[in-house]
């Protein structure tokens, strides 16, 4: 209760208006860049036992109130009109970028609906080896086993675990925690084939949670509103990957993208996004390949002068009408403006 009076204090009495005032004129204004990833009918996101529901996705009336909520106050741009401004140091005004991760046909089915009939632009990052499959990729695989077990308690022979899965959280920790495992005990091109072993058919989506198929994509490439980005071929955290595989990460998915849609691939999404998930030579080699810019996960606001390909990102929270404070408060990069000012406080202690 007290937090969330102190952020209702702070973002409608002062001193939020004032420190973007500050933050502006010194910096200039900034852009935010939203992520989200499934976009969902709402029984489905309000089914508590439901595990799209579990993994974090959001449901259409929450994007419609997003988007509404975040006119107020910002304005929304594409992407390519982003990279613009930043690359020329002149950030117009407070705005606000969407995109999307992974390319799941919900987003082709609920969500482009609704960009379509709010006039608002938006940029899809998607992997090609799951377009137009019955695949998933391969930790959405292991959710999909992990809820697919009909016992409460199961024992993995491969990984020596016995995993708790008697409520749908517990499910998710486990199938968190196995994601954790293989990624520290076997290289990324090793990581299907080894769940493929393990889980068999239990890994299959079914056909709701399909991913988008080529014929969807020419039709939203056809939309001046929407942007196609590359994601990876499979999406291994190219921070797991070595060069060699990284290179084929990369050039695949952005090889594909182009001969299939016709298009010119020139903005990428890293794989998970933290700070070690990419470096300085998978930098040089998107730029090598004729990309623009690159989007992280790391969170904050992008102003006039950042790294193109260490852009910062916000995540798309699951509940926004009832949580536009806390909404709010992170897009507009305060948690990192906070934590900013205890850094240099703590430098004059």
């Amino acid at each position: 209760m007290l937090k969330e009076i102190f952020r209702t204090s702070f973002l409608y009495c002062g001193p939020w208006a004032l420190m973007r005032t500050l933050k502006k004129r010194k910096l200039g204004p900034g852009i935010s860049i939203l992520y989200g990833h499934r976009v969902l009918p709402d029984n489905i996101i309000e089914n508590e036992s439901d595990v799209r529901r579990i993994s974090g996705h959001t449901s259409a009336s929450q994007v419609v109130a997003a988007i509404k909520l975040l006119r107020k106050y910002y304005k929304i741009i594409s992407i390519d009109q982003a990279i613009s401004q930043l690359s020329s140091k002149d950030v117009i005004e407070e705005s606000v970028v969407l995109t999307f991760d992974d390319g799941f046909r919900d987003n082709f089915k609920y969500l482009y609906p609704l960009l379509k009939k709010l006039n608002v632009p938006a940029t899809f990052y998607i992997n090609p080896s799951v377009i137009g499959t019955n695949k998933n990729l391969w930790f959405q695989s292991i959710i999909n086993f992990f809820f697919a077990i009909p016992e409460q308690h199961y024992y993995m022979e491969k990984s020596q675990t016995e995993y708790n899965l008697s409520t749908p959280e517990k499910r998710f920790q486990s199938a968190f925690d196995f994601t954790q495992y293989i990624q520290a005990n076997h290289k990324p091109n090793e990581f299907i084939s080894l769940i493929e072993e393990v889980a068999s058919d239990m890994c299959n989506p079914t056909e709701i949670d399909f991913h988008m198929t080529w014929e969807d994509l020419k039709e939203l490439v056809q939309d001046p509103l929407i942007t196609i980005g590359a994601h990876t071929q499979n999406h291994f955290p190219l921070g797991y990957c070595n060069d060699q595989l990284s290179i084929s990460e990369i050039s695949q998915s952005i090889n594909e993208i182009e001969s299939n849609l016709g298009i010119k691939v020139e903005h990428f999404s890293y794989p998970r996004g933290h700070a070690e998930d990419f470096s300085q030579f998978h930098i040089d080699y998107l730029k090598s390949n004729g990309i623009h810019s690159a989007v992280s996960t790391i969170r904050g606001v992008n102003r006039g002068g950042d790294d193109l390909f260490k852009l910062k990102r916000v995540g798309f929270p699951q509940e926004i009408e009832n949580g536009k404070n806390d909404f709010l408060w992170h897009v507009g990069g305060i948690p990192q403006l906070v934590k900013s000012i205890k850094h240099r406080l703590k430098v004059f202690e």
